[in-house]
């Protein structure tokens, strides 16, 4: 497996697991006075990282809601009847987290996830005074780079069909676009909320460069796409992992497997359970940072690396883009 030097031995941080730290956090978590004002500090520290690089949160939510509210609403409803009415949430994805109440089922959480994204990808460079838009670059930059170089180091060709697996608002299908701009890219998510706005954005961005492929957004589960066998070169996982529990994380895997063809990849981009980054937060973030994800405990604990090599796939790989972060890589045999 290629590590950085931002890698520790350690499988996962103190704060996570069954450990006396993680119960004490999770003690707090579960009381719902405390789970209040910690969900409003999460997100206020998110805020403000993202303003100290030059990115208004609140802003750019406002400017969303008014400036495409009856188009957005439009685009909401034909997704909420794709791929079929009636499509069941799975249980986990109806739990608050990320500071809302309904999860990723509201306005307020599409709105949000430029700024969100952003702010996360500055975590990363935290040190280096970076804007918001070159955070966002250097950290994308580096994913896409390790996803071509892993297909050079083994041999592959670049993949002409991406499977964009829980791609939000198309933030990370619209950089996979930049990176293989021949390829048909097809993005995935549960939300209607986020469909709408990354199609939105889609049909803003093709206006501006009528000669770039449009990218195709499609309503449906992660670990049960629809799609045929074998039907894809490569499907990525951009940011949800950490976002589900473990028999959701296993589901993920064998769907991947399915779906990807002989010889196609498959990557699981996300948070890293050996960065020296994560394991050594103040208990003031790492507690913050676990009011937000209510799966994160199952996250850490899962070894994702060994579900890809159980399920059939080989040459397993993690790297990390950045100190904070890992790609997880497989080879469909």
């Amino acid at each position: 497996m290629a590590t950085s030097s931002t890698t520790n031995d350690t499988a996962q941080p103190d704060w996570t697991g069954d450990k006396l730290l993680s119960r004490a956090v999770n003690w707090m978590i579960a009381s719902k006075p405390i789970f209040g004002v910690m969900k409003a500090a999460a997100k206020a520290v998110m805020k403000r990282a993202s303003r100290r690089a030059g990115m208004d949160w609140d802003a750019h939510a406002q400017q969303m809601q008014q400036t495409a509210e009856l188009q957005l609403q439009q685009l909401c409803q034909e997704f909420s009847q794709q791929p079929h009415p009636g499509l069941q949430y799975p249980s986990y994805y109806t739990v608050p987290f990320h500071a809302y109440d309904e999860g990723n089922l509201c306005w307020q959480a599409a709105h949000e996830v430029e700024p969100a994204t952003c702010a996360v990808a500055l975590r990363a460079f935290k040190a280096e005074g970076l804007t918001a838009q070159q955070a966002m670059q250097k950290q994308r930059g580096a994913i896409n780079s390790h996803i071509q170089a892993y297909h050079a180091r083994h041999g592959l060709r670049a993949p002409s069909s991406i499977l964009d697996i829980g791609c939000s608002t198309g933030i990370s299908s619209r950089w996979y676009q930049a990176a293989w701009p021949d390829a048909d890219i097809t993005g995935l998510d549960l939300s209607p909320y986020f469909l709408a706005v990354a199609e939105l954005e889609e049909r803003r961005r093709v206006a501006a460069d009528p000669s770039s492929k449009r990218i195709k957004f499609v309503r449906g589960l992660a670990e049960a796409t629809g799609y045929d066998d074998a039907s894809w070169d490569m499907v990525v996982f951009s940011f949800i992992a950490h976002e589900c529990p473990q028999a959701a994380l296993a589901a993920f895997v064998r769907e991947a497997r399915r779906i990807v063809k002989r010889g196609g990849v498959v990557c699981f981009v996300d948070m890293d359970p050996r960065s020296e980054a994560l394991q050594s937060l103040p208990p003031v973030l790492f507690t913050l940072a676990k009011s937000t994800e209510p799966w994160s405990d199952e996250y850490y604990s899962f070894d994702l690396e060994e579900a890809l090599r159980q399920a059939g796939f080989q040459c397993v790989e993690s790297i990390q883009p950045d100190r904070r972060n890992r790609t997880v890589f497989g080879i469909a045999a």
